[in-house]
C-alpha cells in the first residue's frame, strides 16, 4: 500500500465536505492515506483510532460519531460483515491515479447494497444518481455559500425542535445537517456546553426561526469577550430576540 495518496484541490470548496464538522473533515482527509489501493480500509473505531488519529484524545464513540457523519453525506460507505466494520472512499477512482506495478488488490471486501448486517444505510448509487464527490465543483466559494445553505432563510431541519422529548438527547449525538446547524452546534460548545437541553431551546430553535449563521459566531465572540456575563445563554437568547426585534420594525 502507499505512504502517501493525492488529495484533489477541489476538497476545499466540497458541499458535502464542508457539511461535515470540523472534527469529521479532518478525519475524513486523514483516512485517505490509510486507505488501500482500491480505497478501503478497516472501520473499527479502535483501528481508526490506533492508525488514523493515535495523537488525540478521541473517544471511540465520538470517532463512530464522526464514520456516521461522514457516511451519511455518501462520502464513504462504511457497513458492518462478518462482525467486522469496514469503510470504502465513494469516489476513490476519480482522485487516485496509482500505477499498474505499483496496484496491490485489497485485502478487504468491497462494499455491496447485498452486505447483511450493514453499518452503512445509503446503498451504492444508482448510475444515474449522482454522489456526493460528484459534486465538488471549483465555482467561488462566496458564490456556493450563499446558494448551499441560503442562510437568510429558515431551513427545514432533519432533526427538528419539536418539543420536550428532544431535549433529553444527548447534543454531541446531533449531527448538523447545514451551516447553520454546525454554527449553532458550535456556539452552544462555546456557551453552554454542559446544558444539553439549550442547545435545542435556544441555539437549534435560532437557527430554525433564521438566524443567520455568521450571527452564531458574532454572539459567541461578543459574549465571549464579556467576562461580566455570568449566564451567556440568556445573553445570546437576548441578542437573537433583538435581532428579530429589529426585523420586524422594519
Amino acid at each position: 500500500m502507499a505512504k502517501a495518496r493525492m488529495l484533489h484541490k477541489k476538497i476545499s470548496i466540497s458541499s458535502q465536505v464542508n457539511k461535515l464538522t470540523l472534527s469529521a473533515r479532518l478525519l475524513f482527509t486523514w483516512m485517505i492515506p490509510h486507505a488501500d489501493d482500491e480505497g478501503r480500509l478497516k472501520g473499527d473505531a479502535e483501528y481508526i483510532k490506533a492508525t488514523v488519529v493515535p495523537m488525540t484524545k478521541w473517544s471511540f464513540r465520538r470517532i463512530k460519531r464522526h464514520l456516521e457523519e461522514i457516511k451519511n453525506l455518501r462520502l464513504i460507505y462504511y457497513w458492518e460483515q462478518n462482525d467486522d466494520c469496514f469503510i470504502e472512499f465513494v469516489k476513490w477512482n476519480e482522485y487516485q491515479t496509482i500505477r499498474k506495478d505499483r496496484f496491490e488488490p485489497s485485502k478487504l471486501p468491497p462494499f455491496s447494497s447485498n452486505n447483511n448486517s450493514q453499518v452503512e444505510t445509503s446503498h451504492q448509487p444508482k448510475a444515474n444518481q449522482e454522489t456526493p464527490q460528484s459534486n465538488i465543483s471549483e465555482s467561488n466559494p462566496i458564490e456556493f455559500n450563499k446558494s448551499e445553505y441560503k442562510e437568510e432563510q429558515p431551513i427545514a431541519d432533519k432533526n427538528p425542535f419539536k418539543g420536550p422529548k428532544e431535549l433529553f438527547n444527548d447534543p454531541n449525538d446531533f449531527l448538523p445537517d447545514s451551516e447553520g446547524e454546525v454554527a449553532a452546534k458550535e456556539a452552544w460548545g462555546k456557551l453552554e456546553p454542559n446544558n444539553r437541553t439549550s442547545f435545542y431551546s435556544t441555539y437549534l430553535k435560532a437557527h430554525q426561526r433564521g438566524l443567520p449563521s455568521s450571527l452564531f459566531y458574532q454572539f459567541v465572540s461578543e459574549i465571549k469577550q464579556d467576562s461580566t456575563i455570568k449566564n451567556p445563554g440568556a445573553v445570546f437568547n437576548k441578542k437573537v430576540e433583538d435581532y428579530f426585534m429589529k426585523g420586524v420594525e422594519k
